[in-house]
């Protein structure tokens, strides 16, 4: 599981600890030392009783990490070894917080009956299992609520082979990043996906060798022996997993690169947990071109699904969505933020059925209480096919099965396509679930080894036995009664000594009347001792019911799960349809709740927001929101140039137009009055100032890195974000590139874009590149402050106020006199006339200052003109016209 090298420098550190054994080494410590050399990259917890002990460096590791005592034994003669041990009734807790700490563990059994064993020998023990982050199935471990994936990278020749499993779930992704140009894609399915574990090919990781994963939240790349990823093992892998002869119908026939990651992921698995995992049975192919693609920086600027102020789900999207009763649904909505449609009719399936759900209130609370009562059924029967699954888990697995038909008849009457076809997914499995039930007792415990857990009447065996266990003392004095019934001897009398076990006691006065079938096996000088045929089978069934009623009910668990077993493809496709279900039904109450519309969805053409709204900052503030519209289209306004002072809110309307774009392809209602939405390929944020958390570049590095990225990759049917772009350097510079990105887009992307900036001059490109309109935040002044009113109007604003924003945020007022006295005086030299801005090709007689001259002033111009045409009279309050006219007036005397 480790590289060549990892691999000599693992052995050079167990010569180190283990070159003093010799012959006086005892013989379990030397079994130990040759499993060590098996597995030197895990901690091995090794089997010895009821503890599970832990030796040498593993030990000192692990005394610190999980906070045990440190001991130390003898080796044979006068050398000692550290260790510790936790015990096997509490593994799971170690376990997890081991795992938790990035380690790999490796659980060694023993093997076998005790009783097979002299006391010489030393009991045989194997490693039956190796958990690591990606491959963990406790319970305590995982979030509910997230998909727990372990993945796969491959490179050659240019290009990569990606693939994930979650073997909780079974479920199984792969796909292509072709040509090294691309390999930021690579990253951002990574941030996608959001992996526990991630193993890669020796050239994959020496290509992302220089790369810090760790600051972005994943775990670092793991080497992992080449052999597996090479194309004809890994294929026949998958096919053998897959069950196929053909990897045609799964539609990944022809990605060879995915083939091969996908091979050696298979192959790490089944190395790592030392089973056939039936429930992955299915590999779907992750493509781009039917999912709305989101980079790092977007799902970082948006807040997704975790909050950038603390990184916890709380005041993310899915936050805000996640209204989901089941673990399973919780997972399946964080799959549709995470990976918005692009495609017109299965966004709008998802829409339709949202909004049934919506619109039938009664039935969607039926359904939710449903839901409620139902457990994560495609976790557990991961766990029946793992063999993991315990009693009390299986009564769950048993009972939420048994609320499937209740679904289905909630569902009868609903028409939305997706909703009728949920219905049908929901295969009938009420025989399993009265068979788990009629088999577990609902008070079972997670505990299989003490018993106690198979329900009354469902075996004649086990019953009697745990009757006779039970109630023994009360048999005994039946059977006493009974025999002095029978023999007529009043001093029969039942005793006990460990010698004989059970046996009569008869009096000598009574000895004549002793039957043929009492045998004698002491005599004694007041009487004599006996045993009869009866007594000894009861005898037999008394002191061996305990031992032999826990064994009878732990063959019969285990003869139930094989039962079961077979119907676990027949589960995930019921579970999956259970989780559509309870995504659709959150959609819809939060829908519902914060007065959300339908969007309509339009191949091509103009996006249009009626009062739109912030969907997190409507929930999370305590003043009420105000709503803005907004509207790009393909001609005259591709790109809106936004201006207006810092909190004044430009960047929450960016954000909520994203959000809003975002939420209408995930299939969700959108914080709208109106809203229609053109498919959008990509949405990209340029927002905020931050190093590289990958690749440690400077602030102004990374801002330019990342308007490289966008202007490489966007379309015509891309969605742009930039926020303040050129604010990392000299102003004259920056004022260059942000004008620069500002003409590419308009001329070579006709990207629909919304561009904020405090470069006033911006506003001047208004009539004079295609497509760009000026709109400003809307504020209000008042003695020497400002009121933030929210509201998008059109039209550029004439300065930045950044002097009343520093008043509101508490600067002492020296500096706030001294900052406007300098202000003034830079103002009246009017430095900005002093720049040698070329705007257009025509400047070869006119000089800069006149060039200058003329474009502003006929930007001014077409800006003024464009407001007057855009003016609907009949909508205007008194108080718009008055602050539009003014506004006018402002501009013309300019």
């Amino acid at each position: 599981m480790i590289s060549k090298t990892q691999t000599q420098e693992k052995e050079e550190i167990f010569v180190e600890n283990f070159n003093y054994l010799n012959s006086n080494t005892s013989k379990m410590m030397m079994a130990y030392v040759e499993l060590k050399k098996q597995y030197l990259d895990t901690i091995i917890f090794y089997r010895l009783g009821d503890f599970y002990e832990m030796f040498f460096n593993d030990a000192k590791e692990m005394s610190r990490v999980l906070e045990l005592t440190l001991t130390a034994k003898s080796c044979g003669g006068d050398q000692k070894t550290h260790m510790c041990g936790v015990p096997a009734k509490a593994v799971d807790i170690y376990l997890t917080k081991a795992v938790e700490a990035g380690y790999k563990v490796a659980i060694c059994e023993q093997v076998g009956d005790p009783k097979d064993y002299k006391a010489t020998e030393v009991m045989k023990r194997e490693v039956v299992r190796i958990v690591t982050p990606g491959t963990i199935m406790e319970s305590e471990a995982l979030n509910g609520k997230k998909n727990n994936y372990v993945m796969a990278g491959m490179l050659y020749k240019g290009s990569f082979g990606l693939s994930w499993v979650d073997i909780t779930t079974g479920e199984f992704y792969c796909t292509e990043v072709n040509g090294l140009e691309n390999s930021q894609n690579v990253i951002d399915i990574f941030t996608m996906v959001q992996p526990s574990e991630i193993i890669v090919n020796h050239e994959f990781f020496q290509f992302f060798n220089d790369v810090d994963l760790n600051k972005i939240n994943l775990p670092s790349l793991e080497e992992y022996e080449e052999e597996f990823f090479d194309f004809i093992n890994a294929e026949l892998t998958l096919k053998k997993q897959l069950n196929t002869n053909s990897l045609k119908p799964f539609g990944c026939e022809n990605l060879k690169h995915a083939i091969s990651s996908s091979g050696a992921l298979l192959c790490y698995i089944k190395e790592t947990q030392k089973r056939d995992l039936m429930h992955i049975n299915n590999i779907k192919v992750y493509s781009p071109k039917t999912n709305m693609y989101l980079d790092y920086q977007t799902r970082h600027n948006l807040e997704l699904t975790k909050s950038t102020r603390d990184g916890s789900k709380k005041g993310s999207l899915l936050w805000l969505l996640d209204e989901t009763q089941t673990s399973m649904g919780g997972r399946m909505l964080r799959k549709f933020v995470d990976s918005p449609l692009f495609n017109k009719r299965d966004i709008e399936l998802r829409l339709n059925a949202v909004e049934e759900l919506k619109n039938n209130l009664i039935k969607r609370d039926a359904i939710k209480e449903t839901l409620k009562e139902i457990y994560d059924i495609e976790r557990l029967s991961g766990k029946l096919a793992y063999g993991s699954l315990n009693p009390k888990e299986c009564y769950n697995l048993g009972q939420s099965l048994s609320k499937v038909p209740v679904l289905r008849d909630l569902l009868e009457t609903f028409k939305a396509e997706q909703v009728v076809k949920i219905r049908e997914n929901l295969t009938d499995l009420e025989e399993v679930a009265n068979l788990i039930i009629s088999a577990i007792d609902k008070e079972a415990g997670p505990v299989q080894k003490d018993g106690g857990f198979i329900k009354e009447g469902f075996n004649e065996e086990l019953d009697e036995l745990k009757n006779i266990k039970d109630n023994s003392t009360t048999i005994l004095n039946q059977l006493e009664a009974k025999e002095k019934e029978i023999t007529g001897i009043k001093t029969l009398k039942l005793g006990y000594n460990r010698v004989f076990g059970y046996f009569w006691e008869i009096s000598n006065s009574f000895k004549d009347m002793v039957p043929f079938r009492f045998v004698r096996k002491q005599t004694l000088t007041t009487g004599e001792r006996f045993i009869t045929e009866e007594l000894k089978e009861l005898e037999d069934k008394i002191l061996g019911a305990e031992e032999k009623a826990i064994k009878l009910e732990q063959d019969l668990f285990n003869n139930l799960k094989e039962v079961l077993k077979d119907f676990v493809p027949k589960m995930q496709k019921c579970a999956v349809s259970i989780a559509l279900l309870d995504a659709f039904v959150s959609l819809a109450s939060v829908a519902a709740k914060n007065n959300y519309c339908k969007p309509k969805i339009i191949s091509e053409g103009e996006l249009n927001i009626v009062e739109g709204r912030h969907p997190i900052v409507e929930v999370i503030s305590n003043a009420p929101f105000i709503a803005n519209d907004c509207s790009l289209n393909n001609t005259d306004c591709k790109t809106m140039v936004i201006t207006g002072p810092n909190m004044a809110g430009k960047s929450t309307y960016m954000r909520q137009t994203a959000i809003i774009c975002l939420m209408a392809h995930m299939g969700s209602f959108v914080p709208a009055k109106e809203c229609t939405m053109p498919l959008t390929d990509r949405i990209f944020t340029r927002i905020g100032a931050s190093d590289d958390l990958a690749y440690g570049q400077s602030t102004f590095m990374v801002e330019m890195s990342e308007v490289s990225a966008i202007l490489k990759n966007a379309t015509d049917k891309s969605l742009i974000l930039l926020d303040e772009v050129g604010r990392g350097t000299a102003t004259f510079d920056g004022l260059s590139i942000a004008w620069s990105v500002m003409e590419y887009i308009s001329n070579h992307l006709n990207s629909k874009t919304l561009f904020s900036t405090h470069y006033h001059e911006l506003t001047e490109l208004e009539g004079v590149l295609n497509g760009v309109k000026n709109y400003r935040v809307q504020v209000k002044e008042y003695n020497n402050s400002i009121v933030f009113l929210r509201k998008i109007v059109r039209g550029g604003a004439n300065r930045s106020f950044g002097i009343e924003v520093a008043s509101l945020a508490g600067m002492p007022q020296e500096v706030l006199d001294r900052a406007r006295q300098i202000l003034h005086s830079l103002e009246e030299s009017d430095i900005n006339n002093n720049s040698k801005l070329t705007l257009t090709n025509n400047t070869k007689q006119m000089s800069a200052e006149e060039i200058e001259q003329t474009v502003k002033t006929k930007a001014n111009n077409a800006e003024i003109c464009n407001m007057l045409k855009e003016l609907n009279m009949n909508k205007l309050s008194p108080m718009e016209a008055f602050m539009i006219l003014n506004d006018l007036s402002q501009k013309a005397k300019q």
